[in-house]
């Protein structure tokens, strides 16, 4: 008789609120996600590279060697074999939501923390750096959780199958993002067994090709060593506390134009005092590991406070870690026994719920109100050609980001050819131009091209064949470029005469 696939009411709860935060990853098919268009045309390039039609190998080569956060766009080409590159960006965005919350579960209950801890997570999900689009960072959480739990597990239990998954985990994190990678390395280390030397290295092994993996990318590639070369003069010395304390809601929470995001995070705060308060006297399960643990949210408000914003190519260094920090912070937290915690826990799927809904409810908005006719400006213009954004009108009434900034990269995702502006003059992205088509006059693209479009116009004609424009701000020279296409929101150019 074969035994029955039991799966426990418990966990069945539990990947129903994981369905349920992953819904604004494909609620709409344009979330106000600012570089959601660059990810997504990443993706369209690695996928689909070979694609005589799309063009995409004679403007670019390939550069998946020198990227240290090739996860992401690797997991998204094999899911798009199954549902196709828009909506692997979307899986992708699923993992990140839904993995995050069953993650922390699992390092909860490695810990020996109550379980129901990780709902505080869900209202958390939609914060500044999901907005903002920094996809492989966020998808790196999910991954740390895991691997702490995993170590976690490791260290009291360990096997065989424990270890090779830590090893696993930890390769796949480091290029997923060195941050979140760099984060879990200091959680591993707080709580590794050092009061036990026999364990050190039965410890350590899985998580050595992670270190191999990281000294390569520092020493021998061309983004690992300019970011290491930055490393001296990342830290702040007179670090700006003032500034720093009231830029927190900014960088985590409050992602929307309305005050509904503040009120829920004033909610979630009272609810984690309350159950705090209501706590006291029951006993604590927590395992050992716990103290040292707290080193890591300690760490993420260090690197936030005394940490400068630029590493190589990367930008906003000190303000990545708010939101881990925030995340990291729940497993200190406390939910009560008895009818006390029943309470403490339906407050918090409440919480959840209209958390999920409001962001949702914001993100349909968006879509109906304020992308305009995109898809029909995209279907004028042929595939494979080469075509420049001047983004004029890039904010939103509904977020408090740019949603519109990067929209060009859309003409790439569904029809490749080359667009402007992009990413793939920096050292650390997944591709680069070929030789002959770093754009005109053969030099990176001007600085801060995507923020003043009205400064970037003289290096178009005769490049580029077509000119995505939104919002008022071009108008082109007699003979260069005429209107091919004429909505309320967006407007397309396409050039009169031949390329010379």
């Amino acid at each position: 008789m074969r035994p029955s696939l039991r799966i426990r009411p418990q966990t069945i709860a539990y990947l129903a609120l994981a369905v349920l935060a992953s819904a604004p990853a494909w609620i709409v098919q344009h979330p106000p996600l600012q570089d959601a268009p660059f990810h997504l045309a990443t993706l369209r390039v690695i996928h689909d590279f070979g694609d005589p039609s799309l063009h995409l190998s004679d403007f670019y080569r390939m550069n998946l060697g020198g990227t240290q956060y090739v996860f992401a766009y690797v997991l998204g080409s094999l899911m798009a074999y199954v549902v196709g590159v828009p909506y692997a960006h979307a899986a992708i965005s699923c993992v990140y939501l839904a993995g995050t919350p069953l993650a922390l579960r699992e390092l909860l209950k490695a810990l020996g923390k109550d379980p129901r801890l990780c709902i505080f997570v869900v209202p958390m999900l939609v914060n500044a750096m999901f907005t903002l689009g920094f996809l492989p960072y966020l998808l790196g959480i999910p991954f740390m959780f895991w691997g702490l739990a995993v170590g976690i597990r490791d260290m009291h239990r360990p096997t065989r199958g424990t270890g090779i998954l830590l090893g696993v985990i930890a390769l796949v994190l480091f290029y997923t993002h060195v941050f979140p990678f760099a984060l879990f390395g200091i959680g591993y280390a707080a709580v590794f067994p050092w009061a036990r030397p026999r364990s050190w290295v039965r410890a350590a092994l899985p998580v050595v090709p992670s270190v191999l993996a990281a000294a390569w990318w520092t020493l021998f590639a061309s983004a690992g060593k300019s970011s290491a070369g930055g490393l001296s003069t990342l830290f702040v010395r007179n670090p700006d506390f003032a500034g720093s304390f009231g830029e927190i809601p900014g960088w985590t929470f409050n992602v929307f134009r309305d005050t509904s995001d503040e009120g829920i995070a004033l909610m979630l705060a009272l609810v984690g005092v309350a159950g705090l308060a209501l706590a006291q006297g029951d006993p604590d399960p927590s395992r050992k590991e716990s103290r040292p643990y707290a080193l890591l949210p300690l760490a993420c408000g260090f690197f936030y406070f005394f940490l400068g914003d630029q590493l190589g190519d990367v930008w906003l260094v000190a303000k990545r870690f708010a939101v881990p920090g925030m995340m990291a912070a729940i497993p200190l937290l406390r939910i009560p026994r008895g009818p006390r915690g029943v309470l403490v826990t339906t407050a918090l799927v409440g919480i959840a719920l209209h958390s999920t809904l409001n962001t949702c409810a914001k993100f349909i908005r968006f879509e109906r109100q304020e992308v305009g006719e995109i898809d029909e400006a995209l279907a004028t213009m042929e595939p494979g050609k080469k075509v420049a954004g001047l983004i004029f009108d890039r904010g939103s009434v509904t977020t408090n980001n740019s949603p519109f900034l990067h929209y060009v990269s859309f003409y790439q995702a569904k029809k490749g050819g080359f667009v402007q502006f992009s990413y793939a003059h920096f050292k650390h992205w997944p591709f680069s131009y070929k030789d002959g088509f770093m754009p005109p006059p053969g030099r990176p693209p001007m600085q801060r091209w995507e923020w003043t479009p009205e400064s970037v116009q003289s290096e178009l004609y005769p490049f580029y064949d077509y000119v995505l424009v939104r919002g008022a701000g071009y108008t082109p020279e007699h003979g260069r470029y005429h209107v091919k296409f004429r909505g309320e929101h967006w407007r397309v150019y396409e050039r009169d005469l031949p390329e010379p």
